[in-house]
């Protein structure tokens, strides 16, 4: 697999997608154990995607270290991350 390539394509896919598609998107990662590289670059993606829109993941990112414990939602003002 190319890396850069890879990483690439799925931003630009990822930077289309709403905001409640970029939450379906992490929560069908909640309780998966299993790690890959394409996963993970496809969820830091996801993430980074969700901040860059100002919203705050506060509830499940403390700047190092990201759960997949609980499925979220977004905010009634969608601005943060809430764990439901």
């Amino acid at each position: 697999m190319d890396i850069d390539r890879y990483y690439a394509d799925t931003k630009k896919e990822i930077a289309a997608l709403s905001t409640e598609k970029l939450i379906d998107e992490f929560n069908q990662q909640v309780g998966n154990k299993g790690w890959t590289a394409a996963r993970g670059i496809h969820d830091a993606i996801v993430l980074d995607t969700l901040e860059t829109r100002g919203i705050n993941l506060s509830a499940i990112y403390d700047g190092k270290t990201v759960s997949f414990e609980h499925k979220i939602a977004l905010s009634p003002d969608k601005k943060k991350i809430l764990i439901i």
